[in-house]
């Protein structure tokens, strides 16, 4: 009789482990991926800031195809594959919702777009790529997209 009464406690003690076991994993696995999540964001964050240097260097020297008769900017071949590089190394750039601008500006006023692009003027190259996270409770507070803005003076 005794040690059906010590075995029936052991098993009850089992059961209260399990159940500690399981709100304990849960916490940590949350946290776990949170940190996967913020790893991935600033991964893919400074990857959208560089492609936007490396754009933006590319169509300050480069600005437009000069076998087409008017001057699309950032159309270069240069720029073309810079482009191709950069949808290789940042996550998203690729796809379909992911954008990337390029507009004219002058010194005095960087944020009005000019016609004409002459030496002196700013080239600025927008880029902006989706961003989903991968934690359920992240998802409400993080942000959907990431984007870079870059200002390089044309030479």
């Amino acid at each position: 009789m005794s040690m059906r009464r010590r075995s029936h406690g052991a098993r009850r003690e089992g059961g209260q482990a399990l159940v500690e076991f399981a709100l304990a994993i849960t916490v940590f696995l949350m946290l776990l991926l949170g940190v996967f999540d913020l790893g991935r964001g600033i991964y893919t964050y400074n990857g959208v800031a560089q492609a936007t240097r490396e754009l933006a260097r590319a169509t300050s020297v480069h600005l437009c195809d000069t076998s087409r008769p008017q001057c699309v900017l950032g159309s270069s071949p240069q720029t073309t594959a810079v482009r191709g590089t950069q949808n290789q190394l940042v996550p998203g750039l690729s796809g379909a919702t992911a954008t990337v601008s390029y507009t004219c500006t002058s010194i005095t006023d960087t944020t009005v777009a000019i016609k004409d692009c002459d030496s002196g003027d700013f080239v600025k190259v927008s880029v902006t790529v989706p961003f989903q996270v991968v934690t359920p409770l992240l998802s409400m507070v993080a942000p959907t997209t990431l984007s870079s803005t870059t200002h390089i003076e044309i030479p």
